[in-house]
């Protein structure tokens, strides 16, 4: 569709404002003279003039008021007839049928339309049925790109400062501007009155454009219901699917948005017919490997379990090279949509191009579904349930679960392998197919992690974070990301979302990769390995930001796993910077935990684990000893020889293990117990 084409470029235009993302931008030949002195900015024009149009008005007649005067938006006078455009440049334009049937005695109903003349009335109430019903009943198609349209541009003006087409408050964001930068040290108590009036006005205008959005993504089927109407075309869930990771970040969070309200609408059994439609698409990964690592489309549960007409694998695989020219890399953003019906028919693919159009939209689909409304492993076992949990539960859609895994198996195959597999031609490395898989794993590790090569899953998205910094210096830009800076965004924002939900996991398999990286460079020359270049050197900034977040949220489950996080830093952090410096200068982070101890003299960590271990770290060799002999060189055993009383520790202290007992060693024959509350009690040994 080419809806997406002017809406992408509008949304770029609406963030190329000045700085901070005012309303109007300041580049030469972008204003005009408007009405009443005004200038005006052509870009927000446009957008005042989309919004008009694309707003459902009569749906929200509250909304419709702070729409008019708070955003600026302008209710149009006729009904509008909208159309869809497709990449060869031809149009469809739907042309409703106005008939204009009215009881006279409804016109008691409105206060004020006694004053308009009856032709007037006759046609304001036109519009409104138009807008409320009728045009949601045109097409799947038309709805759907209607409503990702309204949802983006709303969204991208939410995000901006002041995104009103009102004049008088454009006038007072500009005079606030100029005496914002006039502004002396001191300020009068009108001037901090000024200030809280347009603040509030700023909160306005976003709440209002909040409200705009949350009407078409949310509100909209249940409007249009009241408002009469039985056969209202639903959002193309296919069409949500294949934008799921859109170029547009826009356009991607309105898909989004509009895909799990969706799937949220359509209940339990909905989701279920949905998923026994499309489950026949999804690429069996296990049995083609070796043809996916070659860069054919595997083939479809449907060609191998049933002899139903539908095109073989090895058919389509020929076809597959006489048109590899003309394929596209990536998963069709702009493509013509199919009319689709409420029971989820789908039609049979004509072509190798379209079986792996629906491939892809398969495998996006059903992992948003497993990612969404499939069930949790740690679901199972767990005795004390919250209504949350039950109510996930009851919505586990089938084949999801734990008991009955099929599909859950199978999409996190899928989802792996186009994260795994190695560039090519068929599948480069930056594509929005791979990222919706990246994007996809992280949503749902919690339903994918038993069928996972975990530390597979997490080498492969640190790879892609090894040059974050370079690529993604700071995400307040607003500006369009390369496809590596994408990729590499997303790739980030999979690695949090699975450290923060199975934070035990992470560690762990960071630690045993950790450990297998020093056994590797002990015999690195042997080997022949330039150890610079291998995935866990590269990424040790990465991973020392996924370590530090888990500190700052997730105290309790670090402090359980503290041996293995101190093995974590101690190989991100550099040496040299320990030789003169102390680990808590060098990553503070670690050292919030009291049974952290480091002695820059002796050059020496030590680590006190919760189940009594104690590790001892000599950074001048670079080895690990504890009392029990499970890492690295060493035997030593400890054993308590003198006792001592103390005052009892609150729960409240005791059960968190930043507010835990402290010792610090006055000399060789005293230490200081130190608690939370600050107390000090010291004895001698």
């Amino acid at each position: 569709m080419s809806t997406n084409r002017w809406l992408l470029n509008l949304a770029l235009k609406l963030q190329a404002q000045v700085p901070g993302q005012d309303g109007v931008s300041n580049e030469p030949g972008k204003k005009v003279r408007g009405m009443g002195g005004l200038e005006t900015n052509i870009t927000m024009e446009i957008a005042q003039l989309l919004l008009s149009l694309l707003h459902a008005w009569g749906m929200d007649p509250d909304l419709d008021r702070v729409c008019e005067s708070k955003l600026g938006l302008l209710r149009p006078m006729v009904p509008v007839s909208f159309g869809v455009l497709s990449k060869g440049g031809y149009m469809s334009l739907l042309l409703p049928t106005w008939q204009a049937k009215f009881d006279e005695r409804d016109r008691d109903k409105a206060p004020l339309e006694h004053e308009l003349p009856p032709e007037m009335v006759r046609l304001e109430r036109l519009t409104q049925l138009f807008t409320a019903r009728t045009h949601w009943e045109l097409s799947t198609t038309i709805t759907s790109n209607h409503l990702l349209a309204i949802i983006a541009l709303a969204n991208t003006l939410m995000s901006m400062n002041n995104a009103t087409f009102v004049p008088e408050q454009e006038r007072n964001r500009k005079l606030h501007r100029q005496s914002t930068r006039t502004a002396l040290n001191w300020a009068s108590k009108a001037e901090e009155e000024n200030e809280d009036l347009f603040t509030a006005q700023q909160a306005q205008i976003k709440q209002g454009w909040s409200l705009l959005a949350t009407l078409h993504c949310v509100l909209l089927p249940d409007k249009v219901v009241q408002a009469g109407s039985k056969t209202f075309k639903r959002p193309q869930v296919e069409m949500m699917a294949r934008r799921w990771q859109h170029h547009c970040l826009e356009v991607r969070e309105a898909a989004q948005a509009l895909l799990l309200a969706e799937l949220g609408r359509l209940g339990p059994k909905g989701r279920k017919a949905l998923v026994d439609s499309w489950a026949q698409y999804l690429p069996n990964f296990t049995s083609d490997t070796q043809a996916v690592s070659q860069g054919n489309v595997p083939a479809t549960h449907q060609s191998q379990t049933a002899a139903n007409g539908s095109t073989p694998s090895h058919q389509v695989d020929s076809v597959q090279q006489q048109q590899q020219q003309q394929q596209q890399h990536h998963m069709e953003e702009d493509d013509e949509e199919e009319e689709g019906v409420e029971e989820f028919c789908i039609r049979k693919p004509s072509s190798a191009a379209e079986m792996k159009r629906k491939q892809t939209t398969a495998v996006v689909l059903l992992g948003v579904i497993g990612a969404e409304f499939g069930q949790d492993i740690t679901d199972a076992g767990t005795k004390r349930r919250t209504s949350e949990d039950l109510r996930r539960k009851s919505s586990v859609v089938e084949g999801f679960g734990i008991g009955n895994n099929n599909l859950a198996r199978l999409t996190s195959i899928a989802l792996t392998q186009l994260l795994l597999l190695p560039p090519s031609q068929r599948l480069p490395a930056h594509t929005s197919l791979r990222r919706a898989a990246i994007d996809l794993i992280g949503r749902g590790f919690t339903v994918w992690e038993p069928y996972l090569d975990v530390s597979r899953v997490l080498l492969g998205l640190l790879e892609l974070c090894c040059e974050a910094d370079k690529l993604v210096p700071s995400m307040t830009y607003g500006l369009p990301l390369t496809p590596a800076a994408d990729s590499c965004r997303t790739a980030r924002h999979a690695l949090t979302l699975i450290a923060t939900a199975r934070p035990a996991a992470f560690i762990t398999t960071m630690a045993r990769e950790v450990a297998r990286y020093n056994t590797l460079q002990q015999n690195a020359q042997t080997l022949n390995v330039n150890m610079a270049n291998t995935i866990l050197h590269k990424a040790k900034p990465e991973i020392l930001r996924g370590v530090e977040l888990l500190i700052d949220k997730m105290q309790n489950e670090m402090a359980d796993l503290l041996v293995e996080v101190v093995d974590i830093v101690l190989h991100c952090v550099d040496p040299g910077h320990l030789k003169t410096r102390p680990l808590g200068e060098v990553f503070p982070a670690v050292c919030r935990f009291n049974q952290v101890s480091h002695c820059p003299s002796s050059r020496r960590i030590g680590v006190g684990a919760k189940n009594g271990q104690i590790a001892l770290y000599e950074l001048r060799s670079n080895k690990c000893q504890t009392s029990t002999g499970m890492f690295g060189l060493g035997n030593s055993q400890t054993k308590c020889i003198k006792s001592y009383s103390t005052a009892p520790i609150a729960d409240v202290s005791r059960l968190n293990p930043m507010r835990l007992a402290r010792l610090i060693w006055i000399n060789n024959r005293t230490v200081s117990l130190m608690l939370a509350d600050g107390s000090e009690t010291r004895f001698n040994v």
